[in-house]
């Protein structure tokens, strides 16, 4: 089997890394923590930023959500209010999205609310539900209304004992049941790099509606993870995201033997889109450069 290197080699494709670095791109996948110590907390977002200057990342999509068991209404406010600090911090560089718990009934539609009047763009879900579960019905009808994108911590989890730790993670056939409910409602399956059966997880998602997207961030930086993701389902339907691993992000997408118009999709064309929805801009410029 060819390896994709050579492949790119072959192709007389140079990889141009200096380049690739200055290519704004939006990351639709970060965190910002709460902490008891404000200044530290700000000092956290300022290391977000800053990172993310070296790399390219111009506008960072951040969310807090509670990864351990429900959590009350009033510590999920927390977590967002972390969020909302951040982005008063640094208006030209982060966006929340707000962490919701679907059990929460009414007060997670209220709080979905609250967030998105402050200047969020998005909602987070975690692991607390599945993505098919008859109880997110509601959060996503209030997406679709408020026409924002709904990011799912995702991924099919093979092993026993990492499956007894998330034992209601979504996965691709979740998102499909619910794009096939809601054709309209933009849902991202968070990480394919988050570790897992990748190839497995965006197989099931094929079939979904063009409004379901993968975001590719996580550490698991498997070759060939980028260009699978596009193969099944098209550039149009994956974005740019790191959790974390920024550096390890930004360079398996380019290193990915794509074309450079998919590769422009997946660092923020297609984030463009998703904010266009809701009559927003990105928060910087979208010139390439020499890149």
């Amino acid at each position: 089997m060819l390896d994709i290197r050579d492949e790119r080699q072959m192709k007389g494709r140079p990889m141009d890394i200096e380049a690739g670095l200055r290519r704004p791109k939006i990351d639709v996948h970060t965190h910002v923590f709460r902490m008891e110590n404000r200044a530290d907390e700000a000092a956290s977002a300022d290391q977000l930023v800053k990172a993310g200057e070296m790399l390219g990342i111009t506008e960072f999509w951040t969310f807090s959500p509670i990864i351990t068991g429900f959590g009350s209404i009033e510590e999920v406010r927390e977590e967002n209010d972390t969020v909302l600090r951040a982005m008063r911090r640094h208006p030209d560089r982060i966006r929340g999205m707000c962490f919701v718990i679907p059990g929460h009934f009414k007060a997670a539609l209220d709080e979905i609310d609250r967030c998105l009047d402050e200047g969020m763009i998005g909602i987070k879900l975690y692991n607390q539900y599945r993505l098919s579960d008859l109880v997110q019905w509601p959060v996503i009808e209030r997406a679709i209304e408020r026409r924002v994108p709904i990011l799912m911590h995702a991924g099919f989890l093979p092993a026993r004992e990492d499956l007894d730790g998330q034992p209601n993670i979504s996965h691709g056939s979740d998102f499909r049941i619910a794009s096939d409910r809601y054709p309209e409602a933009m849902l991202i399956h968070a990480h394919v790099g988050g570790g897992g059966d990748w190839e497995r997880t965006i197989r099931e998602m094929r079939g979904c509606s063009v409004n379901v997207f993968a975001d590719v961030s996580g550490s698991n930086l498997d070759d060939g993870q980028v260009e699978f993701s596009v193969r099944e389902l098209g550039a149009e339907r994956v974005l740019f995201g790191t959790d974390g691993t920024m550096a390890g992000g930004v360079g398996k997408v380019l290193d990915a033997t794509i074309s450079d118009e998919e590769r422009e999709l997946i660092f923020r064309g297609n984030a463009e889109r998703i904010l266009d929805r809701q009559g927003k801009r990105p928060l910087a410029p979208g010139n390439k450069g020499d890149a």
